[in-house]
């Protein structure tokens, strides 16, 4: 179906139905719905492909660098290791705090000492 059959104008001149305002009107609007709706199913797709790359963590993955992309596995690795790393930051702040405390323990109580 080419699109002068689908607006009507490939009919010969004695057999064509005159194409109205109102018949141009509906044929846009219908054919407008018709890209909107597939526009929607590709949003949904995509906005579905996000939801599960951030649940798995390799979000970046997609928005980082789209030219040079970086393979899921390094950024799992990556992660790790800062998680890793705030670990051992927060192990050595609340050891700090304790010793902290402990001092200032023992300055409140002196027998205990």
């Amino acid at each position: 179906m080419s699109l002068l059959s689908f607006l009507g104008l490939r009919r010969p001149f004695y057999n064509r139905t005159r194409l109205t305002l109102a018949d141009i009107l509906h044929r846009t609007v219908v054919s407008g719905l018709a890209a909107l709706s597939v526009y929607g199913l590709f949003l949904g797709y995509m906005v579905h492909k996000e939801t599960l790359a951030k649940g798995q963590g390799t979000w970046p993955y997609f928005i980082e660098a789209p030219r040079i992309m970086t393979p899921p596995r390094k950024l799992m690795a990556k992660r790790e290791a800062e998680v890793k790393e705030r670990g051992l930051a927060q192990a050595a702040e609340e050891a700090r705090e304790r010793v902290l405390a402990e001092a200032a323990q023992s300055a409140l109580n002196p027998r205990a000492s």
